[in-house]
């Protein structure tokens, strides 16, 4: 399991979240993404900021290949492809 956090400027959050969380969520989870989160980027209305569970780098891969993908993501509002950055844990402590 991986953890991958993206970033990207969309257009109409309704939009997008709509998108992400029905036909988005349908293709992540067919690529193995176990869970997804969505924050917006306090005082920037046009970003927000992504935090994925996924099986494996490989499969996130395949799902980022998938040219259906690309597809929802415009459909989404998504204004240019996201950035992603891969994460190991390195410690994880109580509050």
């Amino acid at each position: 399991m991986i953890q991958i956090l993206g970033r990207a400027s969309i257009g109409e959050l309704s939009q997008f979240m709509g998108v992400f969380a029905t036909r988005g969520a349908r293709m992540r989870r067919q690529y193995g993404c176990s869970s997804a989160s969505v924050y917006k980027v306090a005082g920037e209305g046009n970003e927000v900021v992504l935090l994925f569970a996924w099986e494996s780098r490989e499969r996130f891969e395949e799902f980022l290949a998938d040219p259906q993908v690309k597809e929802t993501m415009k459909s989404g509002g998504t204004q240019a492809p996201p950035a992603f950055t891969f994460l190991e844990e390195v410690g994880n402590f109580p509050g």
